[in-house]
């Protein structure tokens, strides 16, 4: 995966400020200001820039060590903010102010109309969105919200789901109870997650590992065999067990796989387009993170090499794929 796909875009076009930069803060006309260096200070609160609506551009040196949550109220005009790469403290990406971690947006400029917002954050600090457009806000938000769920440890997904322990990979129950996996297809899909993952890692980076130690594992076999009746859990036990399967097989187990890891995962059905050209039956997984279904097709990975962990039915790079019946699993 590329760095541009483990990012989440905002849609919305950008409008891009050019100023001079200027000496210092506070020697500054309020009715010329547009680029601020504020290399000179080591606090920002909210009379350092005195609600001056000329703003539109901060630089934030290497000793500022404090920025409080009202600093950027009032700046309707501000687009952007960066911030020296020497600064423990804080750093900035697409015109945003975080933490140094990237875990926390502090400010999303009150004028800027789009951003990105790196996969790590996962809070939004107090009046970091002061100002911004209702509808951008909201998006953000949301982000945020999904990014937040992704970053979960195991033991804080709610729900039922495999957890690591010292005896092994386990099942957690919804009240919170340990016990071993009683199915064999629970066993199975267990021993998927035991192979590739560990208990320190985020749910979000379980799933990958998990997408590629499967693809990895596998390979594709022609069968003659259409899914009927219940079939995702057979079709999914048989990959698990031989290594191979067409994509029915593939799509089937690693929702399982997903929804083991504690996702809501389902089985999806259709057309997409063929390498020889035209249509041609074909089975995916989806996996839903915040509001929104994802693609994840372990079988197409496995046969082009990239490109096809979470994507939506726009970014999928064999469309157009078309989804014609959903099933949903269950252990």
């Amino acid at each position: 995966m590329t760095a541009k796909k483990d990012k989440n875009w905002i849609k919305i076009k950008f409008k891009v400020c050019v100023a001079l930069m200027v000496a210092a803060v506070l020697l500054i006309p309020p009715a010329r200001a547009a680029k601020v260096d504020a290399k000179e200070l080591t606090k920002i609160s909210g009379t350092t820039f005195k609600r001056n609506t000329q703003v539109s551009t901060i630089h934030i040196g290497s000793d500022v060590s404090e920025i409080s949550s009202n600093a950027f109220r009032g700046l309707i005009n501000l687009q952007s903010i960066t911030v020296s790469a020497n600064n423990p403290f804080y750093t900035s990406y697409s015109n945003c102010l975080y933490d140094k971690n990237m875990t926390e947006l502090i400010c999303f400029p009150a004028a800027l109309h789009g951003a990105v917002i790196p996969d790590t954050v996962v809070s939004i600090g107090d009046n970091a969105l002061y100002g911004v457009d209702q509808s951008l806000k909201e998006q953000v938000k949301s982000v945020v919200k999904a990014q937040a769920a992704e970053n979960m440890m195991e033991f804080d997904v709610p729900g039922e789901h495999f957890v690591h322990t010292p005896s092994g990979v386990k099942w957690k129950r919804a009240d919170g109870t340990i016990v071993d996996p009683d199915t064999d297809l629970k066993k199975m899909t267990a021993a998927v997650v035991e192979a590739c993952t560990t208990g320190d890692m985020t749910q979000k980076k379980q799933l990958e590992k998990c997408f590629n130690y499967f693809v990895n594992t596998s390979s594709y076999e022609r069968k003659v065999d259409l899914p009927i009746g219940e079939w995702t859990g057979p079709f999914a036990a048989d990959i698990l067990s031989t290594g191979k399967g067409n994509c029915y097989n593939y799509a089937s187990a690693f929702a399982y796989i997903a929804k083991g890891l504690g996702y809501d995962a389902r089985v999806c059905t259709g057309t997409v387009q063929s390498s020889l050209g035209g249509l041609t039956p074909h089975a995916w997984t989806e996996i839903k993170f915040g509001d929104e279904w994802y693609i994840f097709d372990t079988e197409m990975q496995g046969a082009k090499g990239s490109g096809y962990y979470k994507q939506t039915y726009y970014s999928y790079p064999a469309a157009p794929i078309n989804k014609q019946a959903v099933y949903t699993i269950s252990f």
